[in-house]
Parts: structure tokens; C-alpha cells; sequence
């Protein structure tokens, strides 16, 4: 998700974060459903370029109706405890869903693609691994916290800038 917390600062509401984590969790399934076999390879088709974007566009069908039940609770509590600074408008866009599908399954490829010797992410075309060992894969784990990290306190000082740039605004009249 750290690559995702990154992101959102930046592009806001044209993402969602939702979408993003679903993606994440959809491009596990075969790997785990093959740990759980005893399979000798983890990653198969869906860690593939192809894979992941059929994958992304599984994921455009089932994500808004997910992200907007999340923000209405999202937005149930955080007006419930007076906070409107944290809400979400509604409904979540479909280029969002779209963007968090795609950099979702895309950036789970290469990130695994970086730590694990069996993904062929040019498959069928291409059986090598160009990313294979470019980092180590504590590195990997390393930078996706450290961006994670970054990209939290980024997004809640964009959160409370807005704020309070509100609330200056209906102070002075704007």
C-alpha cells in the first residue's frame, strides 16, 4: 500500500485508495490458492502484464460498489464525531476506480516481479523476468514503508491545509 499512499496526496480524488487495496488483494488469490495446493510455482497467468490488466478490469466491475458502502460509513463517522474535514464526496468516480485498478494490478506486477524468481510478466510473449533481482526484496519492503510513511503525513497535511483554508475563507467572507 505504499506505493498507493504515495500516490494519493497528489491525484486526490481522480484515485481511489479503495480500489487500489481490492486490486491488491485480487492479484494475491492465485498465489495463495497455489501455496495452499503445495504448488512448486506461486505466480502464474495473473502475474503477468496480460493477467493484470484483465485482472484491473475485474476489478473496475466490483470496486464502486465497494468504495461507495466504505465512504458512506467513512462519512457516517467522521460526521458523527465532527470532523467534516475527513469527508469523502460521494460517489467515487469511475476514472478512480480506473486509475486505482490499473496502478493497483500494475504495480503489485512489478514490485513482485522485483522479489519473486517465478513471475514471467511479459508471458506469453517474453518468458524472462527483466526485473528479477534489481532489488533486494527487503529493499522492496523497505521502500514501500518508507513511502507509505511519506505519503500519510503528506495526505493529512493536504487535508488540514484545505481545512483551514476553508474555514479562512468563510471567516473573511470568501
Amino acid at each position: 500500500m505504499g506505493i498507493a499512499l504515495i500516490a494519493k496526496p497528489a491525484l486526490n480524488r481522480r484515485f481511489s485508495i479503495v480500489t487500489f487495496g481490492i486490486a491488491q488483494v485480487i492479484m494475491d488469490i492465485e498465489p495463495g490458492i497455489r501455496m495452499w495446493a503445495s504448488a512448486d510455482v506461486l505466480h502464474g497467468p495473473t502475474h503477468s502484464i496480460l493477467g493484470a490488466l484483465i485482472l484491473a478490469f475485474l476489478v473496475m466491475q466490483i470496486a464502486p460498489s465497494i468504495c461507495n458502502y466504505l465512504v458512506a460509513k467513512w462519512n457516517k463517522e467522521v460526521s458523527h464525531y465532527k470532523q467534516p474535514w475527513l469527508l469523502h464526496s460521494d460517489p467515487v468516480s469511475k476514472s478512480a476506480v480506473a486509475f486505482g485498478a490499473l496502478f493497483g494490478t500494475l504495480s503489485h506486477l512489478v514490485l513482485d516481479s522485483l522479489i519473486h524468481h517465478d513471475i514471467h510478466p511479459l508471458s506469453p510473449f517474453l518468458a524472462a523476468n527483466p526485473l528479477s533481482d534489481l532489488v533486494t526484496h527487503d529493499g522492496v519492503y523497505q521502500a514501500c514503508t518508507i513511502m507509505g510513511v511519506v505519503g500519510i503525513a503528506a495526505w493529512l497535511a493536504a487535508q488540514c491545509t484545505r481545512h483551514y483554508r476553508t474555514k479562512l475563507g468563510k471567516r473573511h467572507g470568501a
